[in-house]
């Protein structure tokens, strides 16, 4: 009786479109938003869907990628998908992070398949933290470790100011984001094999980058795999 007034008053919606989804449905999508999410067809470098008569990868032919590097992402980065981020991230809709964490978890199974077992957020600003009051890569990775018990590691840092990505070009990113971001402190990775970044959005992937750098500076993965998990990719 609970649960249908509660479903009465506050009907569950797909975090996608925002359509209501029947008080029957198990998960946080509409099956026409569930339909998307990235399974087939992907590139096992960066994520992205190709066409699977092609040669190769057209993004990755485009794209400088670390080649020990590999991104999981879970949507295009177009549409209600980037209109569902932007909600998540501005409109402090944090329970989007549990939705995403069960895709990722339990509807991929990416993360038992990979074997990860650290989770490092990709951070935020010291400002825009103040202003947004959460960090949505933080949160992520807490909600993947309630589901799987892996450690998550905070360890990253933003030693200053930046212009947001979203404000520059394609061009400017990678100098926008160098030297912004360091491992607060050093960190005993020695039980860590596969480590995994996580952030909401991958267009250019400077910042991640950047990360990945900042942690290879400390040589504390050396000769460990590095995965990327991203809730939307540019494409």
């Amino acid at each position: 009786m609970y649960r249908y007034l509660r479903q009465l008053i506050y009907p569950s919606k797909c975090m996608i479109c925002q359509v209501i989804l029947d008080d029957r449905v198990v998960g946080h999508l509409c099956d026409k938003c569930y339909s998307f999410v990235f399974r087939h067809n992907l590139c096992p470098r960066c994520g992205r869907p190709y066409h699977i008569g092609g040669d190769g990868c057209a993004y990755c032919e485009k794209e400088e990628m670390d080649s020990d590097m590999r991104i999981i992402a879970l949507f295009p980065y177009e549409d209600a998908f980037r209109q569902a981020v932007l909600r998540w991230k501005y409109n402090g809709l944090r329970k989007y992070a549990k939705g995403y964490a069960d895709l990722f978890v339990n509807d991929l199974c990416m993360i038992d398949k990979l074997q990860i077992d650290a989770l490092i957020p990709v951070p935020l600003s010291g400002s825009r933290l103040k202003k947004r009051g959460f960090n949505q890569a933080l949160d992520l990775a807490r909600e993947i470790s309630k589901l799987t018990g892996i450690r998550v590691y905070d360890v990253l840092t933003r030693v200053k100011e930046t212009k947001p990505q979203s404000k520059c070009s394609k061009q400017e990113r990678r100098g926008n984001i160098k030297g912004s971001i360091e491992v607060k402190s050093d960190i005993n990775f020695s039980e860590v094999n596969h480590i995994a970044i996580l952030d909401d959005i991958y267009t250019t992937g400077a910042t991640v980058k950047e990360c990945i750098h900042a942690i290879k500076r400390q040589n504390i993965i050396e000769n460990k795999k590095i995965y990327v998990l991203i809730v939307c990719i540019g494409v």
